[in-house]
């Protein structure tokens, strides 16, 4: 399955080479008010890229390079001012692959996972504050462990409970990914 995400990408950037500026989701949810100037593509969601996840409802207008997660990610909570930057997130982390496991660049030995490479050490193993780790406290995770992160929709409910975290502390949504 690893091969329709690269063909969706592959897809996606030839569109954004010939000059296509956004792609519409076709679903079930009205569309949002958008403003694009140029050419619109219309894809239908039926191929989406992962087995274990249900196609996007939202119909969605976008111009992003993670487009292809914008509608799941509407789906789950994420709100429309906010894609943008999850969409910079998840290019800049994963350059918009489930499948990316950083396992060398942390110098505390911690490992980031998924679509926004989320950390294992700080969010889903077990600390002192949250001995089964706090994606599982909060609901997101059910094992203890990480490796449900790979699944695009856990990943981005688990990234929409980090940025919640993060808002109800009086911080920015996005202080876990430093932007």
């Amino acid at each position: 399955m690893d091969l329709i995400p690269r063909i969706l990408g592959l897809i996606t950037a030839t569109l954004l080479i010939v000059g296509v500026e956004s792609v519409e989701y076709i679903g079930s949810a009205p569309q949002p008010a958008t403003t694009t100037s140029t050419t619109t593509t219309v894809v239908e969601v039926s191929s989406f890229p992962s087995t274990t996840t249900q196609p996007p409802t939202t119909t969605i207008a976008y111009q992003g390079k993670c487009g292809q997660w914008w509608g799941l990610a509407l789906d789950l909570g994420w709100p429309m001012d906010a894609m943008d930057t999850l969409d910079y997130v998840m290019w800049r982390e994963s350059r918009c692959d489930p499948k990316q496991h950083n396992t060398t660049l942390n110098r505390d030995g911690s490992t980031d996972i998924g679509l926004t490479q989320i950390n294992d050490r700080s969010w889903c193993l077990p600390t002192r504050w949250y001995p089964e780790g706090y994606l599982q406290s909060v609901g997101v995770l059910s094992t203890i462990g990480c490796e449900e992160l790979f699944d695009p929709r856990i990943n981005l409910l688990a990234a929409k409970a980090i940025y919640d975290y993060h808002t109800q502390q009086g911080q920015r949504g996005f202080e876990a990914w430093k932007v």
